[in-house]
C-alpha cells in the first residue's frame, strides 16, 4: 500500500512539471513573437500567358500549283514566247503551232457554207410554191448543218495550235526551240504558280 502512495505522488509531481515546462515555453514563444515585430512575406500575382517554343525541322517548299505544259496536237512551232523564270498571266499565249493548213480549210468550208445557206433559201421558196419534195429541202439543210459543225471542228483544231498560260505563275526552264516539232508527249516548260507556297 505504501508503495501505491508513493507512485502516486511520484506521477502527480511529474504531471505537474509537465505543465509547467508548457506553460513556459508558450509564454517564451509568444515573447519572442512580439520582440521579432511584423513577419514579412513575399506574394507573387499570377496572370495566364502562353507558352511557345520554336522547333526548328528541315522542309522544302513547293508551289501551290505546278505544270508540265504540254501540246494537245502536234505541229511545227512558228512562235515561241517563253522567257525563263518570267511571270506570266492566265491566257498568255505561250506557243504557236504551224495553222495555215487549217486555216486554209475553214475559209474553204465557210466558202461552201455560203452556198450551202443560199440553195436552202432558194429550195425553201420552191419548196412553199410546191416546186420540190420536203426531202429534198431536208437534205440541203442537213448539208449546210454539216458544214456549221465542220467549221466548228476546224476553228478547235486552230486554237489547239494555242498553247496557252492555264494560270498565272512562273515560266520553269524552256525544253524546246523555235521550228522544233512537238508531239503531245513533249514537255515544252514548266509553269509554277509562286504566289502561294507548301511546306
Amino acid at each position: 500500500m505504501r508503495h501505491l502512495i508513493v507512485l502516486v505522488i511520484l506521477g502527480a509531481a511529474l504531471l505537474a512539471s509537465c505543465n509547467s515546462n508548457d506553460d513556459a515555453s508558450r509564454a517564451s514563444g509568444r515573447g519572442n513573437a512580439r520582440n521579432r515585430g511584423p513577419l514579412e512575406v513575399q506574394g507573387f500575382v499570377v496572370e495566364p500567358s502562353s507558352v511557345s517554343e520554336n522547333v526548328e525541322v528541315p522542309g522544302t517548299l513547293l508551289p501551290a500549283e505546278e505544270t508540265d505544259i504540254r501540246s494537245e496536237t502536234s505541229g511545227r512551232v512558228v512562235q515561241l514566247n517563253i522567257e525563263e523564270g518570267t511571270i506570266v498571266r492566265k491566257g498568255t499565249v505561250l506557243v504557236k503551232l504551224f495553222d495555215q493548213d487549217l486555216k486554209a480549210q475553214l475559209n474553204k468550208l465557210q466558202v461552201q457554207l455560203k452556198i450551202a445557206e443560199k440553195t436552202v433559201e432558194r429550195q425553201k421558196e420552191l419548196l412553199d410554191i410546191k416546186g420540190i419534195s420536203q426531202q429534198d429541202y431536208d437534205l440541203s439543210a442537213l448539208t449546210a448543218d454539216n458544214l456549221r459543225a465542220d467549221i466548228e471542228s476546224v476553228k478547235i483544231s486552230i486554237s489547239k495550235t494555242e498553247i496557252r498560260a492555264p494560270y498565272e505563275g512562273q515560266i520553269g526552264l524552256r525544253n524546246i526551240s523555235p521550228g522544233a516539232y512537238l508531239a503531245p508527249s513533249d514537255i515544252i516548260t514548266t509553269l509554277r504558280d509562286i504566289a502561294q507556297l507548301k511546306l
